[in-house]
């Protein structure tokens, strides 16, 4: 009677270890496909300006749907013609954030020094200073990976440039049109022989409203 008794209860143990064990499996806290996902992506305001300022929003996300245990990276190298002015972040109560800028303010990097939390993110605003004489059309790219490289990404976004010579059709010379008409079609519009407009090629008439010569 009492083997019968100690055998029942081992059956009854070992049955609820075995439900207790498929429940860990079916309801754990890390399901055996759950993954880190990390991702970075760059915006600006509007068009910059030359001799002005401008400012870019770059977001680090881990949109996955496990932690980054490993330290995270982000660097910004920005292009010729803009310098950095000032950097401000928005991030997650707990996360350990290092940014510090990079060559008299020619780029940044930002590091983790905390596990970046599934659904976590957070931002850089990036305020540039453009150069008078930056190039009319620019492109900053961002990248951002673990430390062992084994989650990467990267963000590029280009950028307009105005004033000066960025701000003609042909985006640098001083003609209106991209193309020069002198000897296509000579055009005068003669008032009198004192007082006349003369294209090049055309010749001088006393008293003639409209004329053109063709070449």
């Amino acid at each position: 009677m009492s083997m019968y008794t100690l055998r029942r209860w081992m059956s009854v143990r070992g049955g609820v270890l075995g439900l207790s064990s498929a429940l860990l499996l079916i309801t754990g806290t890390t399901p055996a496909y759950a993954a880190a996902s990390l991702s970075v992506t760059k915006t600006h305001e509007g068009n910059f300006a030359r001799g002005g300022q401008g400012i870019y929003h770059i977001k680090v996300a881990n949109s996955g749907d496990e932690l980054i245990a490993d330290f995270t990276l982000l660097t910004d190298t920005l292009p010729s013609g803009l310098t950095i002015e000032t950097l401000s972040v928005t991030k997650p109560v707990g996360l350990l954030l290092a940014c510090s800028s990079l060559n008299g303010g020619t780029g940044f990097t930002c590091e983790s020094h905390s596990p970046l939390l599934a659904g976590d993110s957070y931002t850089v605003d990036l305020t540039v200073n453009i150069a008078t004489d930056a190039p009319c059309t620019v492109t900053n790219t961002a990248t951002v990976s673990s430390v062992d490289a084994a989650l990467l990404d990267s963000a590029s976004d280009p950028t307009t440039i105005t004033g000066g010579d960025c701000n003609s059709v042909d985006g640098g010379s001083s003609s209106i049109l991209p193309v020069n008409l002198s000897g296509i079609v000579p055009l005068f519009n003669n008032i009198s022989t004192n007082n006349n407009l003369l294209s090049p090629g055309a010749t001088n008439a006393t008293n003639q409203k409209l004329g053109i010569n063709a070449p």
